[in-house]
């Protein structure tokens, strides 16, 4: 019955990791919880000594952090093929969120397990430290508990350090597979469950192997794969005072859906680590072209124009589930871009105009100056063609162009824009910076608009 059953669990894990769908927010974080739980429900079985309630709770979380850690390894994978992690756009949000809380708890810890000693027993607080941080069967724990603490706030500033991101990103990793390490090791010298001997301790290395494996993939396998599949790079054209629009080709059957994204590296390997995510800007009808719009914003993209015509560009993708495909049963588009967040979007709406969708189609654009608007010609050709299609320019600084909204994208405008659409049955694409996106959808949350039909993709993870 046991074999039965956990046959039944492999079963369904199996079915869940290789979905051939973009699985919803909500049921990957059913999945992930599932992860982390199960294993617990499973070591609960076993007859362990009953120490207590603080003790049960506190190994639970010691359990559920533990298990959260190693999932931080294939979050950050970039594992397009199983679709449980593939939703990158959703896993780095969970990867940064996880780990403020993984590093929380971890740094207190000790003080979880000392304090309620130190309160029963009314020893000296002073003493028990000094003793458990002199106890040699600790020593992996106290090293991984204080690398934990250094890494978890170089992550937090990475921004403010000197350091260039592919290194920092080499450290950042380098750091936490030992750190991972360490852990392992210590909850398997002096865990709870140590003492059901080797079987326990082997299921943990496992688990700390498996993980760590993902990283591996990412790091030797996955580069000499993209090696064999380098695009070309076909121009570059300075599309407005600080917009690029680069051109690749593509020499293998590369394929996407349009509002997906993908990792850019034009460095002379695919082992160097300084990749880039971008929004495809064209259609699958112009394979074996893609097109993207990239914004001079960092010390990557101010590099753009050192790039010659015919170089290798190594492209890991394609991710995200901005697509089209989920929108049949909407009776109207909404598109929304904030700056460089229209390169998504158009591929989205040439998609709309090759299949000459019927339906209202509206896109609210936004940008500091109108200067900064791209694709003008081809939204005004769109206007024309299209059945039911409308541009709102919306721009922060004053502006020549006659007709444009001045400001924000914010309640008002999307009020003024969307006044004779369907809104309760539409569908919204919505792509810009974190701040511009999260300001957008604090905006839509006034119409009655389902939230399982705001599909956004943020500019940055």
């Amino acid at each position: 019955m046991a074999s039965l059953l956990e046959n039944r669990i492999l079963a369904s894990f199996s079915q869940f990791i290789k979905q051939k769908t973009y699985p919803t927010q909500g049921w990957l974080t059913i999945q992930f919880a599932l992860l982390v739980l199960i294993p617990y429900v499973f070591l609960a079985i076993l007859p362990m000594d009953n120490k207590g309630i603080y003790v049960e709770i506190l190994s639970f979380l010691n359990l559920v952090m533990m298990l959260s850690m190693m999932l931080q390894f294939p979050l950050a994978a970039r594992l397009k093929h199983a679709k449980l992690f593939s939703r990158i756009d959703w896993n780095m949000q969970q990867h940064k969120r996880m780990g403020k809380w993984i590093g929380v708890f971890f740094f207190l810890h000790p003080l979880l397990i000392l304090l309620p000693k130190w309160l029963l027993s009314g020893a000296d607080l002073r003493l028990s430290i000094i003793e458990s941080i002199t106890a040699p069967r600790l020593l992996t724990g106290i090293i991984a508990w204080v690398l934990l603490a250094v890494w978890v706030l170089s992550s937090i500033y990475k921004n403010k350090l000197p350091i260039a991101y592919d290194k920092w990103k080499l450290w950042h990793t380098a750091g936490f597979m030992v750190v991972l390490i360490l852990a392992t090791w210590h909850i398997t010298q002096v865990g709870s469950h140590g003492q059901f001997g080797q079987y326990i301790n082997l299921l943990w290395w496992s688990a700390c192997f498996l993980s760590l494996a993902f990283t591996v993939y990412g790091y030797a396998i996955k580069p000499k794969l993209l090696s064999q599949h380098a695009c070309t790079l076909v121009s570059r054209e300075k599309v407005s005072f600080n917009d690029w629009l680069i051109t690749l080709k593509n020499h293998s059957a590369f394929t996407f859906q349009p509002g997906q994204f993908v990792w850019l590296s034009t460095k002379t390997s695919a082992y160097e680590l300084d990749y880039h995510p971008f929004s495809i800007a064209s259609t699958p009808r112009s394979l074996p072209n893609l097109s993207f719009v990239i914004r001079e914003l960092g010390d990557y993209t101010r590099s753009l124009e050192q790039l010659k015509p015919g170089q290798a560009v190594f492209v890991d993708g394609p991710y995200g589930n901005m697509t089209l495909a989920a929108n049949d049963a909407s009776n109207a588009i909404i598109l929304i871009a904030s700056g460089v967040g229209i390169a998504p979007i158009i591929g989205l709406l040439r998609a709309l105009a090759e299949a000459n969708d019927p339906r209202p189609i509206r896109l609210i654009y936004g940008n500091r100056t109108y200067s900064q608007m791209l694709f003008t010609e081809e939204l005004a050709h769109f206007e024309n063609t299209l059945n039911n299609f409308k541009t709102r320019f919306v721009c922060y600084l004053p502006s020549t162009f006659a007709i444009y909204y001045q400001g924000f994208i914010d309640q008002t405008c999307l009020q003024s824009a969307l006044q004779d659409v369907p809104v309760e049955t539409s569908s919204v694409y919505l792509c810009g910076s974190d701040i511009a996106v999260k300001n957008i959808r604090k905006g839509l949350k006034q119409f009655p608009i389902p939230v399982r039909n705001i599909h956004f993709e943020q500019l940055s993870f």
